[in-house]
């Protein structure tokens, strides 16, 4: 590693760094652009002012427990694919590796914890398994009975967070609820939505830097153990059972009078009162105004499961897997989580699910 670093750091004059956070595209644009484009110089102004508001916005609902008990503001994210087994050995590093998914929720109010994982024979990462888990979410914060307003920040990923299928479920949950009354998602400007749950995550990746993790049912003692003050991070694993087709609900929700418009939603609004409609802003300006949507759906409608049973991965990937299984680089306890897995030989080795922010991507 020393002679590597020293060829390109001496030689090429390379520099090895690794991002805190994300970049903004459009502020690596405007550092890019003539000063003088008078255009530019509006747009990247707008752009500032909305960053500053989303930034005052997130900050004053992240304290507004200690005005109003009854509202709480939670922000969630999809932490980034846990290839597993995961580990430095070089046996392990050659393999194809099944991916395990990990959806946080962080409440600011109460410093609680809530880790949803599952793995890639049980679900995918798209909008139906987020809108699953976040209804599950909603129906456990309901049941405290003392949370009458949900403020929810995540970020503008449309593949799995800014879709209809999110807001139709969101809109059918909320209906349901017996003590909150409104439900509110925001989503945070692109580029800059760094949140408390990435502290989550951060914790986590520490916690397994030296570490060798075998199999799948792993990392529930992974997530739970990742820390202790003022309590452990509370699990739940998932399988393929726990994931409704919520897109269905969408498809009745909302007939074309969405079109065009989510990519450019800031905030949205629901309230249990009004069943036939939300309120969305393109702005988190407090003088933003808001335009209504209505909701098409006049009859109840129920989601079904999303699989009848658990997804096959890649003949080349299980050949891999079952390989480090009987060479027994992979203890022997964790083979049946490996060796059962169904498999299909068309299949590709890719993640079919973007989770880039991208607001140029078509709306789902």
């Amino acid at each position: 590693e020393r002679v590597f670093r020293n060829i390109f750091n001496e030689d090429y004059n390379i520099g090895f760094h690794i991002p805190k956070k994300d970049k903004c595209l459009q502020c690596l644009r405007f550092e890019r652009t003539d000063i003088n484009d008078e255009v530019m110089q509006q747009a990247k102004m707008k752009h500032l002012a909305e960053k500053e508001q989303s930034y005052n916005r997130f900050k004053a609902h992240q304290n507004i427990f200690k005005k109003d008990s009854g509202t709480l503001c939670v922000s969630f994210d999809l932490q980034k694919v846990l290839n597993t087994p995961k580990g430095e050995s070089m046996l392990l590093y050659y393999s194809r590796k099944l991916s395990v998914y990990n959806l946080t929720f962080y409440e600011s109010c109460t410093r609680e914890v809530f880790c949803y994982y599952w793995d890639e024979v049980n679900g995918k990462r798209g909008a139906n398994e987020v809108a699953s888990i976040l209804h599950t979410y909603i129906k456990l914060v309901d049941e405290r009975k003392s949370v009458t307003h949900l403020l929810l920040y995540c970020d503008c990923c449309p593949g799995q967070n800014r879709n209809r299928t999110i807001l139709a479920m969101i809109h059918a949950t909320l209906q349901n609820c017996k003590f909150i009354e409104t439900i509110q998602i925001n989503y945070l400007l692109t580029g800059h939505t760094y949140m408390p749950v990435d502290s989550v995550h951060a914790v986590i990746e520490r916690n397994t830097k030296h570490s060798i993790i075998w199999a799948p049912s792993q990392w529930y003692t992974v997530f739970e153990t990742a820390r202790q003050n003022p309590s452990p991070y509370k699990v739940q694993y998932l399988t393929y059972k726990d994931f409704l087709k919520w897109d269905t609900l969408a498809d009745k929700y909302f007939k074309g009078n969405l079109a065009g418009k989510i990519s450019k939603i800031r905030v949205c609004t629901f309230k249990k009162g009004d069943s036939k409609k939300l309120s969305i802003k393109n702005s988190m300006d407090k003088e933003a105004t808001s335009v209504e949507i209505e909701v098409q759906s006049k009859g109840k409608v129920t989601p079904t499961g999303c699989f009848k049973s658990p997804l096959p991965i890649s003949k080349l990937k299980h050949t891999d897997l079952v390989k480090l299984c009987t060479n027994n680089v992979i203890p022997a306890l964790f083979h049946n989580e490996y060796v059962n897995i169904p498999t299909a030989s068309n299949l590709r080795d890719t993640l079919d699910e973007t989770d880039i922010e991208d607001e140029d991507i078509s709306e789902m």
